[in-house]
């Protein structure tokens, strides 16, 4: 066999750096923050990986000016990054039910 076929499976090898940052992703998403996070209707709850999006809509929250921005909305209590807005209302990823969004932290 060629070197040249053997250069892919170097991408997939092991090593301390691979396990480092696969171990800080686990422990992230574990994060104690989030432990204290829940939705109020099916106690579903997210991850540091979860994700929301600031988008126009309608009930519960009327709101027309969504800026696109995708983010975890538990790291800025609601407050989206991208536009400022402040959401009252925060949809679970889970139940898809909107709840107010303090409603979530214990």
């Amino acid at each position: 066999m060629s070197v040249n076929h053997w250069i892919p499976l170097l991408f997939f090898q092991k090593n301390s750096d691979t396990e480092k940052i696969i171990k800080d992703k686990i422990s992230e998403d574990n994060s104690t923050e989030y432990n204290r996070i829940r939705c109020p209707l099916c106690k579903w709850q997210p991850k540091k990986s979860s994700r929301w999006h600031c988008v126009s809509g309608s009930f519960p929250e009327f709101y027309s000016n969504g800026c696109g921005m995708v983010w975890n909305t538990f790291d800025t209590r609601g407050k989206c990054p991208g536009c400022n807005h402040q959401w009252r209302w925060t949809t679970c990823l889970s139940c898809h039910q909107d709840s107010p969004h303090e409603d979530w932290y214990l």
